[in-house]
């Protein structure tokens, strides 16, 4: 595997190690290629064709945002109830309730 790794190297012109800057242009390049590997390896083991794919990652895309506003609103609700109640425990303790 070492030398697999090794030969790879070579041939894309690194003879010892990469320089950072290197391993960020392969981590930029890797990125940038993954979205389209997965597209077209789903549309060929999925037996979907593409424009199916992006339907069903559209329709997940939008219950995901869904769902994360439901959390946020959900959040936000018990912040504000705290936020009330911190309130209510200072008014008392200003005037002297407590």
């Amino acid at each position: 595997m070492k030398k697999a790794l090794v030969v790879l190297l070579a041939a894309i012109g690194v003879n010892r190690h990469l320089s950072a800057e290197q391993r960020q242009d392969i981590a930029t390049a890797a990125y940038h290629a993954t979205p389209g590997a997965v597209a077209g390896g789903a549309a060929r083991y999925g037996g979907l064709p593409l424009s199916d794919w992006l339907v069903v990652a559209s329709i997940f895309f939008i219950v995901l945002q869904a769902g994360y506003l439901v959390w946020k609103w959900r959040r936000d609700y018990r912040r504000d109830l705290a936020r009330r109640a911190l309130g209510k425990l200072a008014e008392e303790t200003v005037r002297g309730d407590l």
